[in-house]
Parts: C-alpha cells; structure tokens; sequence
C-alpha cells in the first residue's frame, strides 16, 4: 500500500479537475468530517484558553489595526529576507 507522502505526490500531479473532484470526496466522508470538526474544537479551545490567559491583541480603532497589520507585514518581510 503507498505511503500518505506517496499519495500526495500522486495527486499533485493530477490535472486541477481530478485534484478538486478529490477534494469534494474526502469533503463529504464521515471520518474526514469528524476529523476536521475535532480540530476545530481543539483550535477553538485553545483560543479560549489563550484569551482566558490574556494572550490576544486588542484592536478597537482603525490606527490599531493599520498597526498591527504593519507589524506582521514587517516580520513577515524580515523572516523572507532571512532565508536569501
């Protein structure tokens, strides 16, 4: 039997039609769904937590946002740099 990695270079070398028609099946099987669902749960829980410890960012104004996305725009700029 093929290996997950196997599988997935397989399907990337499908044309887009047959990857998208993969897609929908893996979308609508019980397993996956329950799969995904429990790391929603998972990532919302920890959001939770996150925001009962204090670790979030509020943004309230406009200048906030333009701030905060600059912010994440600069380190994300730094770290592609880093990597030349």
């Amino acid at each position: 039997m093929p290996t997950v990695a196997e599988i997935k270079t397989a399907a990337r070398k499908l044309p887009v039609r047959d990857r998208a028609d993969l897609l929908v099946d893996f979308a609508m099987d019980d397993a996956v769904q329950k799969e995904q669902l429990a790391r929603l749960r998972a990532a919302v829980a920890e959001g939770i937590a996150d925001h009962a410890a204090g670790r979030y960012i509020e943004l309230v104004t406009d200048a906030d946002f333009k701030a905060f996305a600059a912010d994440i725009k600069s380190e994300g700029r730094a770290r592609l740099n880093s990597r030349k």
